[in-house]
């Protein structure tokens, strides 16, 4: 994700510097390092005629290129790679603070289990031997139950994430906004997402049923795609679309008033850039608040697993003790 980023931003400075795209494809080849060989082979593709936003479709995000591909149709080219790149370095500067805070709780939970497997295979079963006792032999089909329970929470996980991609992308937007911790982040992504390419597709002059043909065409997954046939399907049918979008919890009520108060399109445009802006300063807060309160969520689970583990080893220790003295 951060080579995209890096990608998208070298590109879009030599657009504005003002070099054509092959030239600042050659030139991101030439004096870039650790950029994959797809960027490479996109150079070649270029030269031969090939649609550029077609062409980077494999190597960016599916949400980054479903931006790309909508505000390239009616805007330029480097405006829209920029902020192509400040969404995913974005993205990728968070990843990477969550794989720095994940590395002392997952290495703590680590720690624990091979305490725990010592415990279990080597210390209890001998002392068990000691004592006299076939505790190994008769709690047996607790293991089984455990293996059993386990292979069932795949199972069930399974299940349920092929269940969940075959919902909609409007039903999964909706449903996430719930979740507890990431919902207000999704929330705040929506809201950046939809109106920073709403606002691009009115400065370009667009009318409400060219904007529909635009997104349309995008590919079916895509959440613009739905929201767009939705819309088309009740402006057919003579209904207005205003009292279903107020019912979208994804759709900013700021964003119905924005469209409701019948401002020009110069305006209407502006007051969208501008609450896009503001919403992707909210999201990068929500994320910054997500973050901090991952590491002690998860430094609280792993210290719930360590007693329970150990209450669950100690116990049955205990109990064979007392059997023993008795």
């Amino acid at each position: 994700m951060a080579q995209q980023a890096q990608f998208c931003r070298l590109l879009a400075d030599q657009l504005q510097s003002g070099f054509s795209l092959k030239q600042a494809v050659h030139f991101i080849c030439v004096v870039a390092n650790g950029l994959p060989n797809e960027v490479v082979d996109l150079e070649r593709r270029l030269a031969a005629g090939a649609d550029f936003v077609g062409v980077v479709a494999p190597y960016l995000q599916a949400n980054v290129y479903f931006q790309l591909k909508l505000m390239t149709r009616y805007g330029e080219l480097a405006p829209a790679l920029d902020q192509a790149a400040t969404l995913l370095q974005l993205m990728a500067t968070q990843r990477r603070r969550l794989h720095q805070l994940l590395v002392y709780p997952v290495g703590l939970l680590a720690s624990m289990a091979l305490v725990f497997v010592t415990l279990r295979v080597v210390i209890l079963p001998q002392l068990q031997q000691e004592l006299g006792h076939g505790g190994v032999l008769t709690n047996g089909w607790r293991t089984y139950l455990m293996v059993g329970g386990g292979l069932l929470m795949v199972v069930i996980g399974t299940l349920g994430w092929r269940w969940w991609y075959r919902q909609s992308s409007l039903l999964r937007a909706k449903w996430v906004l719930h979740w507890p911790v990431v919902g207000h982040l999704f929330r705040a992504y929506y809201a950046y997402y939809l109106t920073l390419n709403l606002s691009q597709m009115v400065r370009s002059g667009l009318s409400v049923k060219q904007m529909l043909c635009v997104l349309e065409q995008l590919p079916e997954q895509a959440l613009l795609h739905q929201l767009a046939a939705v819309l088309t399907q009740r402006l057919s049918a003579g209904d207005s679309p205003i009292g279903w979008l107020r019912h979208q919890p994804y759709i900013p009520l700021q964003v119905i008033v924005f469209l409701q108060k019948g401002s020009t399109t110069t305006q209407l445009g502006r007051e969208l850039t501008a609450y896009s802006r503001l919403q992707y300063q909210e999201l990068v807060r929500r994320s910054e608040q997500g973050l901090a309160i991952v590491q002690p969520l998860l430094l609280g689970i792993v210290a719930l697993l360590i007693v329970g583990a150990y209450l669950s080893l100690l116990l049955p220790m205990y109990h064979n003790l007392l059997q023993g003295v008795t």
